[in-house]
């Protein structure tokens, strides 16, 4: 390995002080490595520009899982695998803490990793693609509205209408955050399918849907007050939203691009999932 980069979330506690850690640890083996703080506070100043990044084979992101959706997210057309080293709170998908960088951080110059490939989901809206999303894209009610009905079709064919407060639309990445607190799967992430879940749905027999990733899914909010202009948002990835009116289409499909993620050889998917969101004495 000859170049990195370290891409710190400012706003947390030790970014500073474990940047530099990672920075003087690659440069005593002689290993390029460009350092950035981003205030991720301020939507605008996290769009660093490839040239920043370019030449570098992998980034050290240091955050919560924020930071690293926002980071691996934006790396994906560089195909620039990212390893996360945990600042935040639940961290469940950077590759280690931050009493445990160098460890992490030897694996990674000495080979002991492996680099998998995660689905992303393009997001269009009134037929012009919004963004991209790593983890999910969530269809909410506005501020004013009690209660969105929201249409899904999969492959132009109808499944059903969920009324209640939203809809989620996950990758199996995203399959751990929202989606697993609304009562959706946990999925493998790196399996290829698009996991639709109801939030909060005003029904006893809704039920989310599993479809694979070749499909498109394309939702439709209905109109439910005719004196309310804006019916609900959709926001990708926790980051980016936009309004929505009665009538908008929404088309979420398998993007061309993928994410990156080193994952330390010893750690499994499921190990991760017991220690973090488990209880180790039921396994």
């Amino acid at each position: 390995m000859k170049k990195v980069c370290v891409i710190a979330n400012a706003g947390k506690k030790k970014a500073e002080e474990t940047a530099e850690r990672v920075c003087s640890f690659f440069c005593q083996r002689g290993i390029e490595c460009s350092v950035f703080f981003e205030d991720f506070s301020e939507q605008a100043s996290y769009h660093y520009n490839e040239a920043m990044t370019d030449g570098a084979e992998c980034a050290v992101v240091l955050g919560g899982d924020g930071t690293l959706i926002r980071a691996a997210g934006r790396l994906a057309a560089q195909k620039i695998p990212v390893l996360g080293i945990n600042l935040g709170n639940l961290g469940f998908l950077t590759s280690a803490e931050c009493a445990g960088a160098e460890e992490a951080l030897e694996a990674l110059v000495s080979g002991g990793y492996r680099v998998e490939e995660r689905m992303m989901l393009e997001v269009s809206v009134g037929g012009k693609v919004f963004d991209t999303a790593l983890n999910d894209a969530v269809i909410t009610r506005s501020g004013y509205s009690r209660i969105i009905s929201v249409s899904v079709f999969v492959n132009d064919k109808p499944v059903c209408t969920y009324r209640g407060d939203g809809v989620i639309i996950a990758t199996p990445t995203g399959s751990t955050g929202y989606n697993l607190s609304a009562g959706g799967p946990v999925v493998v992430p790196t399996t290829e399918l698009i996991l639709v879940t109801p939030i909060c749905p005003h029904s006893l027999n809704a039920r989310g849907i599993l479809v694979s990733g070749e499909d498109e899914v394309r939702l439709v909010v209905q109109e439910e007050k005719k004196t309310q202009d804006e019916e609900a948002y959709v926001t990708v990835d926790g980051q980016n939203a936009k309004k929505l009116a009665a009538e908008d289409q929404i088309v979420i499909r398998r993007s061309a691009e993928k994410a990156y993620f080193v994952q330390l050889n010893e750690r499994s998917f499921f190990d991760v999932l017991h220690r973090k969101l488990g209880r180790k004495e039921y396994f």
